[in-house]
């Protein structure tokens, strides 16, 4: 500004008669520059108005992003909920069932130690069982071997009993045999006899 002043000054000492188309050029720039300084206003005040549309525009799409992202969220948590809520159902089953099974083994064991232990002591009886019965075995045993010796002896003892008589019934058949033979001829003589005395 001081050197378009400088300027005009300048003119109008020394060019005048260029005052007036001076003074026009500065006029027409000044309302160039005028016009320019109120299009870039313009400009500006529509760019801010364009930005601040945009803005509101980008406001109402984060809006609406963040009431679609909250909603998804929603859902994903309902449906992440309901699917919590279903596996830990199916786990307290699983659970349920698994405490069952353990329970039944749980019975199942003692059921195997009992039996183990009736077993054991089953076995323990039937050593001392079979103890006693081999005891009595043996003792049946010898009573049988003497029984038998016993009765071999009896049975010798009862062949020479055969034997003595067997040799007495020859023995007493011969002396009835000689008493016959003598009584006989006894009788033969008696009857000579009494055969010569008639």
């Amino acid at each position: 500004e001081s050197d378009v002043k400088q300027l005009w000054l300048q003119l109008r000492k020394d060019e005048p008669h260029l005052l007036s188309d001076f003074e026009e050029f500065l006029v027409r720039i000044f309302s160039q520059l005028q016009e320019a300084d109120n299009e870039k206003k313009e400009l500006e005040c529509a760019l801010k108005k364009k930005i601040a549309a945009y803005d509101e525009e980008i406001q109402h799409l984060y809006e609406e992003m963040e009431q679609q992202i909250k909603k998804e969220k929603e859902q994903f948590l309902l449906k992440d909920t309901e699917r919590f809520q279903s596996y830990s159902q199916e786990l307290e089953c699983k659970l349920l069932s698994k405490e069952q099974e353990l329970e039944q083994l749980v019975q199942k064991q003692k059921r195997l130690e009992q039996q183990c232990t009736e077993l054991l002591s089953g076995k323990e009886e039937t050593k001392v069982e079979n103890t006693k019965l081999k005891l009595t075995n043996q003792e049946l045993l010898r009573d049988l071997e003497k029984t038998s010796h016993e009765l071999s002896l009896a049975q010798q003892q009862l062949q020479v009993l055969h034997e003595e008589a067997s040799r007495l019934q020859e023995e007493k058949e011969m002396e009835v045999y000689r008493v016959t033979e003598t009584l006989q001829r006894e009788k033969s003589g008696l009857l000579k006899q009494l055969d010569f005395l008639r």
